[in-house]
């Protein structure tokens, strides 16, 4: 048995996917089940996949800059984040539950992906400490992500 505990819950989910997607195909996952090898797997079988990032997470703005019609690929990201001076300009913001809660679309290097990302701050103006929740799903909120 070759297998890690990734792989075992990818086959565990994906061999009875007909069943569990007639009751849902939102996947609810801890930080430990971020990772590429476990979300790829996960939505190439037409799950969507709710999940947190590490606080240490490599995030990326998206680019501004439309195509010029030159040559070459254009930029896919602007910068990475910083979560102590978030850029509030490219962010919605909300308040939850008495917190502040910031939603964007970013550029997860870890997934090779851009993915919404809401981003919660406690109210008290800490801002050392934040939580990262992502969404495989492009046309979810960043309160219905953290609603699950």
């Amino acid at each position: 048995m070759d297998k890690n505990l990734v792989d075992w819950y990818n086959s565990y989910l994906i061999s009875p996917k007909d069943r569990l997607q007639e009751i849902s195909n939102i996947v609810v996952a801890d930080t430990f089940f971020s990772p590429k090898i476990f979300i790829t797997p996960i939505y190439e079988n037409n799950f969507h996949v709710i999940s947190r990032f590490r606080n240490d997470a490599v995030l990326y703005y998206p680019t501004l800059i439309k195509k010029t019609g030159k040559r070459g690929h254009p930029k896919w990201y602007d910068g990475t984040i910083d979560f102590t001076n978030l850029d509030l300009i490219r962010c919605a913001e909300y308040e939850v539950n008495k917190r502040k809660l910031y939603s964007l679309r970013a550029y997860a290097k870890a997934l090779k992906r851009y993915v919404p990302l809401s981003v919660w701050y406690p109210m008290d103006g800490r801002t050392g400490k934040w939580q990262l929740y992502f969404s495989t799903d492009d046309s979810q909120d960043a309160r219905e992500v953290l609603d699950f």
